[in-house]
């Protein structure tokens, strides 16, 4: 920027000087005057220098306004009344404040310019009033007007330009920021996606292991005692054992979109887990069923994963299950009379019911009175 500073200086000083010889020339001035002129221009030309210099945005504008006072002095020191060489000084002070100022300083320094600049020719109308001496001042006014409003209408543009510039640099950095953001949020869908699928797999098959341990103990009990009881056991740990590979093909299924468990199935589930497991389990279930595909799914699984616990952890017997459909939500309690805990250590299991319930704006609790209980709701 200062480069192209220095290069427009060294143009202007170029042209102002050949201007200002070629008003001696017409002028064919003498000493002392011819010294005054000199010193005048030579004062023009460095305070033109240096407000290239000038950090200062109120100083850089008032040099412009010496700019025109400096001119005028040099055309009162002229002989002839108006020096058409010299006046064109005022036209290259209007054309480089228009463009380096702002639009509303840079009208100002223009109006300026041209006042001193019309001084001469109202002048001329004054001591010789004619029709051409007249022509000249409106013609001469008409210049510096059509130089102020060309010059100020391409600082306005160049403002607009700068202006859109800035607005696409901040529609860049907004895009981009919307780009680390976008990736955020799927990177953060991935964590979430793979905490489902884990909760999923865990529920499914930590359900039906039990299941099947449970059952291969008692076949291994049975083996020296009662052969048929332990053939009908390993055959049902078989049923067992591809019903763990079902669940896994469910969990596949229900990622690719496909609606798996239907109101019924929770039915299924608490029948399947008795009779597999010789657990006790009474099932009630109050009001209209809720046909949301979400809230059935947490609910299957957090049914599935408190029974688990139940046999797993607390050796119950007996389960007994509440479902109350209210509205939009649902109720759900699950209780036994296993052995409980002293203290609840939240393992996989239980932060996994947490989790799904919290998905659906619900509130679980865990108690360990007389056996175990958890009791919560979900919100569709």
């Amino acid at each position: 920027m200062i480069k192209d500073k220095k290069s427009f200086y060294i143009i202007k000083t170029i042209i102002l000087t050949l201007l200002f010889f070629a008003a001696l020339y017409l002028e064919n001035a003498q000493q002392p005057r011819l010294a005054i002129l000199i010193s005048i221009f030579l004062v023009l030309i460095i305070n033109s220098s240096l407000k290239y210099f000038i950090s200062s945005k109120k100083i850089y504008f008032i040099s412009f306004i010496l700019d025109s006072v400096l001119i005028f002095l040099l055309e009162q020191n002229f002989r002839l009344l108006i020096n058409y060489f010299l006046h064109s000084f005022y036209i290259i002070t209007l054309i480089e404040a228009s463009i380096t100022l702002s639009v509303g300083k840079g009208i100002i320094a223009c109006i300026v310019a041209s006042a001193f600049s019309m001084i001469k020719f109202i002048y001329l109308v004054y001591f010789k009033f004619n029709i051409s001496s007249f022509s000249q001042f409106i013609f001469f006014m008409l210049v510096n007007i059509l130089i102020m409003i060309i010059a100020i209408f391409a600082q306005y543009n160049k403002t607009e330009k700068e202006k859109k510039d800035i607005l696409y640099r901040e529609l860049l950095d907004t895009h981009k920021k919307l780009k680390e953001y976008t990736e955020e949020v799927r990177r953060l869908s991935i964590i979430e996606e793979k905490n489902r699928i884990a909760r999923d797999i865990h529920d499914n098959l930590g359900h039906n292991m039990t299941s099947l341990i449970m059952q291969l103990q008692m076949t291994e009990h049975y083996l020296e005692t009662d052969a048929s009881k332990s053939m009908e056991l390993l055959d049902s740990s078989i049923k067992t054992a591809k019903d763990s590979l079902k669940g896994i093909r469910e969990v596949v299924e229900t990622l690719r979109g496909k609606s798996l468990l239907p109101d019924k199935v929770i039915h299924v589930l608490v029948d399947e887990f008795a009779e597999k497991t010789g657990t006790e389990i009474k099932l009630n279930v109050t009001g209209k069923i809720i046909q949301d595909y979400d809230m059935h799914t947490a609910l299957y699984h957090i049914l599935q994963e408190g029974m688990t616990n139940a046999v797993r952890h607390g050796k119950a017997a007996n389960i007994w299950i509440e479902l109350n459909y209210e509205d939009d939500n649902v109720k759900f309690s699950i209780r036994d009379n296993g052995t409980g805990a002293d203290i609840i250590n939240e393992g996989f299991g239980i932060k996994g019911i947490k989790e799904r319930v919290k998905a659906l704006n619900g509130i679980v609790e865990f108690k360990s009175e007389n056996g175990f209980t958890v009791n919560g709701f979900l919100s569709s």
